[in-house]
């Protein structure tokens, strides 16, 4: 009875073991494979991520509401795990915001860190202004920005992998409003 039991509790360990290295394995690969609507989803609650917060400053900024999309150098596949179809994108927008004087942009980070303490969000001090992390992993930072010392607020998404279908006209890096989907504009010229 009891070298039954012993034999369970090895098999039911061995199980667990492997099952912990499999998940292990996944992590350091990059996580696991979406789709390519996963990603759209993701780039979509990105820019919408983004929009939220700007149209939530308060002294709202003047100027062009549109961001300009960026891509992540650190996103990549340095260890081969990735299939031929498999992609690695990591969406990220940032709005440059044009406030009436130094004084409304500080106003509106003071505001802005108030409104997510009230929401019960951590909020980090950053050099120059303050960031956050929402609930679906997206990074939203309101600061000066690091190389031209005007304001500007950024949203960056995680580092997805996907599976990038083949015949799927969608490719992140013409997505330049980040709606999930590359317009009769978006598309190149040749």
């Amino acid at each position: 009875m009891k070298k039954n039991t012993v034999l369970i509790a090895a098999a039911l360990a061995l199980v667990v073991l492997f099952a912990l290295l499999a998940k292990g394995c996944e992590a350091v690969a990059g996580g696991p494979v979406g789709t390519t609507d996963e990603f759209r989803e993701h780039v979509r609650a990105t820019t919408a991520a983004g929009e939220s917060v700007y149209r939530a400053l308060s002294p709202a900024p003047t100027g062009d509401p549109h961001p300009s999309q960026e891509g992540s150098s650190s996103c990549v596949d340095d260890f081969g795990f990735d299939d031929g179809d498999v992609a690695r994108d990591e969406p990220i927008f940032t709005w440059d915001l044009d406030f009436a004087s130094a004084d409304d942009f500080r106003a509106a980070l003071k505001a802005l860190e108030a409104a997510w303490r009230e929401e019960g969000r951590e909020v980090e001090k950053i050099e120059n202004g303050i960031a956050t992390t929402l609930d679906d992993g997206i990074r939203v930072t309101f600061h000066l920005g690091w190389y031209s010392d005007e304001p500007e607020l950024r949203a960056e998404g995680r580092c997805m992998r996907y599976t990038d279908t083949y015949g799927d006209s969608y490719d992140y890096m013409r997505d330049d409003n980040g709606d999930g989907t590359v317009d009769e504009y978006e598309k190149p010229n040749w």
